[in-house]
Formats: structure tokens, sequence, C-alpha cells
């Protein structure tokens, strides 16, 4: 039986479980120590994509992470994997800058204003007579403030004798909603002294994607901070290409750097010392079927629980791969992924699957609904190619194609001469 339980961590995105990847890392922390530092710009967007699970994410942390030890400033990380729309994502930006606040400071006023801002962006509505309440509290302290009462002043018109005089608009009730959040995030970050860097990972992996351009126009209004976002590049629309200039995109990995990378995980688990007897065979086959970091862990990491790292059985047990992920029968897969490895693995449009793979459309629905084929534009597919995942069925095309071969030498070499 297997005796290896979550050592690899495919998904993991702690920058010291990721290889160096030298001119990518540093470009990037060029481009964005420049823009950090360029405050007088107006447009501060950058736009980072590539395939899924060739490491956009973690590569971004670790430059901000490092950025941070050279210029002063406070980074906000929010995944879209987590936000049900674009308002979901802006309550996340909140929550997340109150923490990263809370560390920044000490002054009473803005304890106070900062643990109101992590509780706005939980609330779906606010009365004027709650707004009141709170003004109350934030200046009765002592200290800076960040920004909060400014924008309950503005909004609400709490904190004077005037104000106080409104007893009939007391139970008024505001919505709190997209507009409501960012003119409260710039009221903040046009108050706090400190540079905000607002990353936002996975952005096209909202829940409502009918939302994601919703958002982009909506966040892209705030111009107190740099925005940075990440994404597959089939989910760059026009929207996307509109609001972000110069691009930037995440290239696959060399072989060395996905052992690199098998490396620093095997050190961090506990079996470590039987997966370094185990795992080089298996890691030196899977390195040249794939150049996507996340493909190439999620392999191993799935061997690691099913199998026992025979390498004479690495097709078969990775056969199991496609029914656990991807609950479809490996024959299915091993046929579609024969037919577009032999083409290069191209985006097809439907007519050409259908018609040269002789696969059913109830199949390739299937398939589609289940991501063993991929789209070329997330939003209106019109072509898909075979999911990165599959691409260990080469070990079946090569074993075919070295069997051909050792018939065809045989047939030659009994010719008579």
């Amino acid at each position: 039986m297997p005796i290896y339980t979550r050592c690899i961590k495919p998904q993991s995105i702690d920058p010291k479980l990721f290889t160096d990847r030298e001119d990518e890392y540093h470009h990037l922390k060029a481009i964005l120590k420049s823009i950090i530092l360029a405050k007088e710009e107006e447009e501060r967007r950058l736009l980072i994509h590539g395939e899924r699970g060739v490491g956009k994410s973690i590569l971004l942390r670790k430059v901000l992470s490092h950025l941070k030890q050279e210029i002063d400033f406070i980074p906000v990380i929010v995944d879209g994997r987590y936000s049900l729309d674009a308002e979901e994502l802006l309550r996340d930006i909140c929550e997340k800058l109150a923490s990263q606040l809370r560390d920044e400071y000490k002054d009473e006023r803005a304890i106070c204003e900062i643990s109101y801002l992590d509780e706005v962006s939980r609330a779906d509505e606010m009365t004027k007579s709650g707004a009141k309440s709170r003004a109350s509290e934030i200046e009765a302290k002592s200290g800076a403030g960040i920004g909060f009462l400014d924008f309950l002043k503005l909004n609400f018109g709490v904190g004077g004798k005037e104000a106080e005089a409104e007893e009939l608009t007391k139970s008024i009730t505001t919505e709190i909603n997209s507009r409501f959040l960012r003119e409260l995030l710039s009221s903040v970050i046009k108050t706090i002294k400190k540079e905000v860097v607002i990353a936002i990972d996975n952005l096209d992996q909202i829940h409502d994607k009918n939302q994601i351009a919703e958002f982009v126009r909506e966040i892209f209004k705030h111009r107190e901070s740099l925005i940075i976002a990440t994404l597959r590049s089939e989910a760059i629309t026009a929207e996307f290409r509109r609001s972000f200039r110069d691009p930037i995109l995440i290239k696959g990995l060399s072989p060395e750097a996905l052992m690199d990378i098998l490396a620093r995980r095997i050190e961090k688990c506990p079996e470590g010392e039987i997966l370094k007897n185990k795992l080089p065979p298996i890691a030196d086959t899977l390195k040249t079927l794939t150049d996507n970091p996340l493909s190439f862990l999620t392999w191993i990491h799935f061997l690691c629980n099913n199998s026992e790292l025979n390498t004479e059985n690495l097709l078969n047990d990775l056969n199991g791969f496609v029914l656990t992920h991807y609950n479809f029968d490996p024959e299915k897969a091993s046929s579609i992924s024969k037919f577009f490895l032999e083409k290069g693995n191209p985006f097809l449009p439907k007519e050409t699957i259908l018609a040269e793979s002789k696969i059913s459309e109830d199949d390739y629905a299937v398939m589609i609904e289940n991501g063993i084929l991929v789209p070329d534009d997330l939003y209106e597919p019109r072509k898909y190619r075979l999911s990165p995942d599959l691409l260990f069925f080469k070990l079946k095309q090569d074993s075919e194609n070295e069997t051909i071969s050792n018939a065809t030498d045989r047939e030659f070499s009994n010719k008579p001469r």
C-alpha cells in the first residue's frame, strides 16, 4: 500500500517551494518596482497571464514578497477563486486591507476605524443611525485615522452639530454595494500614508463569469493604487485589452526547473528519504511530457497517494488519474488524447474534432464540461485543445510508435538479401 500522503502539494503558493525563474522574476520585479514608485502616473495597471498552472500566482507572490523588503508599501492580495461575483471581490479587498492595516497602525482611532472597515466588508447595509454611532465612537478615540470617519461624514452627513439634529433621517438605509465599497476603498487609501498595491489573483475564476467585465470597469474607477491582475490567457477579452496595456506572458518551465520544484517539496515531506529513492525515475519520465508545473506535480501527487511508484506501471497508474480527477472513461480519454497529440495539440473547432476523432457529441460535451478539452476563449469559445493534465498519454503514443518501429525493423531484417 502507498504510504505517501499530502506531501507534494501541487496547489501550494508558498514562494519557498517554487523554483527560481530568474529572467521572468527580474523582469516582473523591475516593472512592478517602477510602477509602484511612479505615483504620479494615472494608469497603473498590470496584467499577468499564461496557461493554467504555469506558475503566475506563485511568481507574483514571490516578487511582491521580495519587493516588500525593498520598498515600503502595503500588498493586498485577493483570490478570485473564492469570490462569487464582482461585489464579493471588493469585499475581499476591504477585508484584506483591514488585515494589513492592523500591522501598520497602533493609534486608537486607526484601530477603531480598521475594525469598522473589516465589519463593513461583511455587511449588506448601513443605516444613518448606525453610521452616526460609529462616527461618535471613532471621534472619541485619539490618534491618526485611516479615512473611514471621513467617508462616513461625506456619505452619511454625520459628525457635526447640524447632522446631530437630523433625527428624522436616522432610519434611512444605504445598501453596501460595489459603488459603496469602491468609494470606501478610495477614501481609506487616499488617507493612509503608504502606497497600497492591490493584486487580484485568478480574476477569471470568480464564480459569476458575467461579472468579470463589470468588476474590471468598477475597480478601474479606483485610481489610488497599482492594480495587478493574473488570469489564464484564454480569459483575456477586449475589456481586458482596453484596461491593461503591455500584458506579461508567463511561459512553462524547463525539465530542470520542474525537478527543482519537486526537490523543494520533497524536502518538506515527512517521507522525504523514501521519495528521494523512489520518485526520480518517475519524475525523469514525466518532466519530458510537460512544461506545466501544476500538471507535473498533480501527476506525482496522485501517484504518491495511489500507486507503488513503479515506473513499469506508470501509464496504467495514470489511467486511474483520469477516473479520479475527471470522472471519465480512461479509454475514451486515451483516444481523444491520441487524436490531439498526433496533430501537435492545436486548438481545433468542434466540427473538426467530431469529424476526425469520431467521438460522439455527448462525449464531446462531457469532455468540455469536465475540463478534458480547454477553450481558446473562456467566454466565447470557438476552438478547443487537450488539457495539459492529459499530456501523459504521450507515454502511450511513444510506446505504440516504438512497437511499430521494432516490428518494422524485424520485418526488414528478416527479408532475404
